[in-house]
């Protein structure tokens, strides 16, 4: 699995660190928000119960005009379509605040308003005089007492001034609830004289709990507060109602007319509800202002938690960007040139010195190049980049001047033995020209072998080094003198069998490279062949060219082994570093690569290793006529001579500078095994035995049908009669040294006679 890079473990980072910030942010926003909407909930149902309360002032007023009037002051008549008319309209303002709200609080005062339904009979019964004055009564204050008590949620709010305002206006309207049941109470019964049936005790508990609420007022109001209060309870109507209450109390039940008047007691208890409702007003307008207050900080709270929020969010992502600024993009940009260092500036850069073909030092490539923005990590990284740079480019610089110094030194090398070879093989060329001793001539083609193989040892050093052919060939030559000359190249030439040759002709550009391409690989399978084992080589044309199967009998090579072998004969691997023993093989590769041949092993059918050599198509051709003079031109170089007594013929090889191939015979063991299985005494074609050469060439590669066996090239009569001329010479010089050696043999030994007798 891929390894995350640094720009995404810093994303993975900076992505977790914004996460928990916006989580962080998220629960705080939501603090926020909840804050805000408690404010902004908070001062929406204090305007809806400064709203309730003028309804509930009114529905007061209404009750004591109804309740007077029913108890026969007649007078209040006048007052009740008019009060009437200020309780409708109340209640039309409390239904366009509660208007949109869906809320808990609206819902309640909603529902409790559905009480208001029975005021429609209570004002007909009073109109039409049917009405009672405890029902009237109980009704009205059974309504204001529902409405009044209802919970906003004003007393479940944070903030304590806010809390304590909202109870300072619950505990005075409590208290100018109490003062208009007053009113209303002792308006029922004035006009009989006295307290009906429990009203006086009702009177009592009524003037109590007003008390009560006026004494608890100054716990939770300001001092300002409280001052208003005061001086709404000390105004003249105040005290001449608290004056007629205090009548009423001390009436013990009876209630005088002339001791209480019903209209100055309406005045006076009117002017101080009115008074304690100018106090209420503004509570009502402190819990107003108080909510919204707490609503305009909320709101600014949330602002400015939305501004910091988008800052911090802001901040962390240009600290983001910085990351990926000078730590994330410099270091992809400095992945991105120490690729091409590595894949294009250094190797151009070692090239140019492998060159070195201008005589000048080559620059070394250029540092690595950092954004400025780039972290002080990011370039010190750059920095070791750049002298591991110069450290691999030193190194570099060093190794090619040694392999090309080393390249230099085999070519020089090479060139040098090649040179000396071609004399040495000249010089025995001379020598079996002028000596026609059989036994001396066997020598002489022992060292012309030795010294053609010490010429391939030479060549393979070139061929190592990359130089050219240095056997250069103009003339197609035909595959089987190719093979010939490849088998004088080799030691053991002797245990190399030829089969089926199938006949054809290479350009002559190739057949010094061909040829020790050959010699290589049949070289490699006599060494690795038992020494009573013979190597096979059988040539066969396909349709993808000429290929040639060698075959040893040995131990053979494992699979691991073969593929390192093949990926060594395909010409891609350096034989700077593998081990010596197996340069035959980096030669033949390069050879091939050179030539567009096809070398690889395989396992031979039976035993052992076969190595096919694929031709291509554009390396063959049709023989050519060779001139005489080129004939008598080429120089040819030694092979091993027949010795007296055997049947071994010597092989052909390539001339040394050039020319064309000398022949010689087969051996005459071949020559007669090949004539027998030829033909049979009937005169018929006796078809060969399957050999395991012909089971190593594929199926696919062998032709429709037999090719017909190489016929003898025709000699001209010049050509004939040179080379008997040159067997007439060969045997005269024959004769003539051994009557030379004759005779010297004997100037010896009378020599040698001749200084015994002196000596004696």
């Amino acid at each position: 699995m891929q390894a995350a890079t640094i720009r995404t473990r810093l994303l993975r980072i900076l992505v977790l660190a914004l996460a928990v910030l916006l989580t962080l942010l998220g629960v705080a926003a939501a603090e926020q928000v909840s804050a805000y909407r408690n404010a902004s909930a908070t001062a929406d149902n204090a305007r809806l119960e400064i709203t309730l309360q003028g309804l509930i002032h009114e529905l007061q007023k209404e009750r004591g005009l109804t309740t007077g009037y029913v108890g026969g002051v007649k007078e209040f008549g006048g007052k009740l379509p008019a009060q009437r008319k200020a309780t409708d309209a109340a209640r039309t303002l409390l239904d366009k605040a509660l208007r949109g709200r869906d809320d808990s609080a609206a819902g309640s005062v909603r529902e409790s308003l559905g009480r208001l339904d029975g005021l429609t009979g209570i004002r007909a019964h009073a109109d039409d005089h049917t009405g009672v004055v405890k029902d009237t009564f109980d009704y009205f204050t059974t309504t204001i007492t529902v409405l009044d008590r209802l919970d906003l949620g004003l007393s479940d709010v944070h903030d304590a001034t806010l809390r304590d305002a909202y109870q300072t206006l619950q505990i005075l309207g409590n208290a100018k609830e109490f003062t208009g049941e007053e009113r209303a109470i002792v308006l029922g019964s004035v006009r009989a004289g006295q307290f009906k049936d429990d009203d006086y005790s009702r009177f009592m508990e009524i003037r109590a709990g007003r008390l009560a609420a006026l004494d608890a007022f100054p716990r939770s109001a300001t001092d300002a507060q409280q001052r208003r209060l005061d001086a709404a309870l000390s105004t003249p109507d105040a005290e001449r109602a608290l004056a007629y209450e205090s009548t009423a109390v001390q009436g013990g039940g009876k209630l005088r007319w002339n001791d209480i008047p019903p209209m100055r007691w309406w005045d006076a208890m009117t002017a101080t509800i009115n008074g304690l409702r100018d106090v209420q007003v503004s509570l009502g307008a402190d819990v107003e202002n108080r909510a919204a207050g707490l609503e305009g900080t909320a709101q600014r709270d949330l602002l400015l938690f939305l501004l910091l929020a988008l800052g911090t969010v802001a901040a962390l992502g240009a600290l983001a960007l910085d990351c990926v600024r000078s730590v994330s993009a410099p270091l992809a940009e400095l992945a991105q040139q120490a690729r091409e260092v590595a894949g294009q500036r250094l190797p151009e850069a070692v090239a140019a010195v492998q060159d070195g073909s201008s005589g000048e030092s080559p620059a070394p490539p250029a540092p690595l190049a950092v954004a400025a923005t780039a972290g002080a990590e990011v370039k010190e990284v750059a920095e070791a980049f750049d002298r591991v740079q110069r450290a691999a480019y030193d190194l570099a610089t060093e190794q090619a001047v040694l392999r090309r110094n080393a390249t230099d030194s085999l070519v020089s090398l090479g060139r040098r033995n090649q040179n000396l070879v071609r004399r040495q093989i000249s010089f025995i060329n001379k020598l079996e020209h002028e000596d026609a001793d059989p036994a001396t001539l066997a020598n002489l083609f022992e060292l012309d072998h030795l010294a053609t193989r010490m010429r391939r040892n030479a060549e393979s050093l070139l061929v190592l080094a990359g130089e050219s052919s240095p056997r250069p060939w103009s003339t197609p030559l035909s595959i089987t003198d190719v093979l010939r000359a490849s088998l004088a190249e080799v030691e053991e030439y002797r245990r190399v069998t030829l089969r089926r040759v199938e006949p054809a002709h290479l350009t002559g550009s190739v057949v010094a490279e061909i040829a020790h391409l050959l010699a290589e690989l049949i070289e490699n399978a006599l060494s690795f062949s038992p020494p009573d084992s013979d190597v096979e080589i059988e040539g066969r044309r396909t349709s993808a060219g000429y290929l040639v199967a060698i075959v040893d009998h040995g131990l053979g090579m494992d699979t691991q082994a073969l593929a390192e072998a093949n990926v060594r004969l395909s010409g891609t691997a350096s034989f700077m570093a593998e081990p010596t023993r197996f340069l035959g093989h980096f030669v033949v590769g390069a050879l091939a690569r050179k030539c567009g041949i096809e070398v690889r092993l395989g396992e031979a059918p039976a035993a052992g290793v076969v190595a096919r050599v694929l031709i291509p198509v554009n390396l063959l051709t049709e023989p050519t006529a060779v001139p005489k003079q080129a004939a008598a031109a080429a120089e040819q170089s030694a092979v091993p001579a027949p010795r007296k007594g055997t049947d071994e013929a010597p092989l052909v090889s390539v001339a040394a500078e050039g020319g064309k191939p000398a022949e010689a015979a087969r051996p005459e063991q071949q020559q007669k095994k090949g004539a027998s299985a030829a033909r049979t005494r009937n005169g018929l074609v006796k078809r060969p035995q399957r050999s395991a050469i012909a089971d190593a060439v594929s199926e696919t590669d062998r032709p429709s049908r037999p090719a017909p066996a190489e016929r003898t090239p025709d000699r001209s009569p010049e050509e004939v009669s040179g080379m008997l001329a040159t067997l007439r010479s060969a045997h005269m010089r024959g004769g003539i040294s051994v009557e030379k050696e004759k005779r010297e043999r004997e100037a010896d030994h009378e020599g040698a006679a001749k200084g015994e007798g002196d000596a004696k």
